[in-house]
């Protein structure tokens, strides 16, 4: 087996205060209105503990059949500045890959720059994976913007 290790970063400036940017991603209630499937999925287990060694699941399946599974750790968690988590991926119970996402909130006058940043090592799909990964969470961030900015989010595509 190949592992292909990548990192990317996506870079937002957001017209809000660090503490509601921060604030999007401390509660359940406000990151599932963000953090979500591009598509209607069946929720088969959400649970969320922001806490340094608390767990995030999102565990669902999707109209074809497909289960995945997004099962995190948070190692670092400083509010209104910085967010550091460990995830693994899985579809239909097998590992995709395992990331390390680090999350800084940098405030800029009466902005914040969000800088998110992912190392992983993915184990099945190779170079293309790490692609794909990248698109997907720049539209969750790009989501997570719009909502702050009372905009409506963008279809995935």
């Amino acid at each position: 087996m190949t592992i292909t290790n990548a990192t990317f970063t996506i870079e937002r400036i957001l017209n809000a205060s660090p503490a509601r940017v921060f604030a999007a991603y401390a509660s359940l209630e406000a990151k599932s209105a963000w953090f979500r499937a591009p598509a209607e999925i069946e929720t088969l287990n959400r649970d969320f503990d922001f806490r340094v060694g608390g767990k995030e699941r999102f565990h669902a399946r999707w109209p074809s059949g497909l289960t995945t599974d997004f099962q995190a750790t948070y190692h670092d968690i400083v509010e209104n500045e910085r967010i550091i988590l460990v995830y693994d991926l899985f579809h239909n119970g097998d590992k995709l890959s395992v990331s390390l996402q680090t999350l800084e909130m940098r405030p800029e006058g009466d902005k914040t720059r969000l800088l998110h940043t992912e190392q992983g090592s993915y184990l099945v799909g190779g170079i293309e994976a790490a692609q794909g990964r990248e698109h997907g969470t720049a539209w969750h961030v790009d989501n997570l913007v719009a909502l702050i900015e009372g905009r409506e989010p963008k279809a995935f595509s």
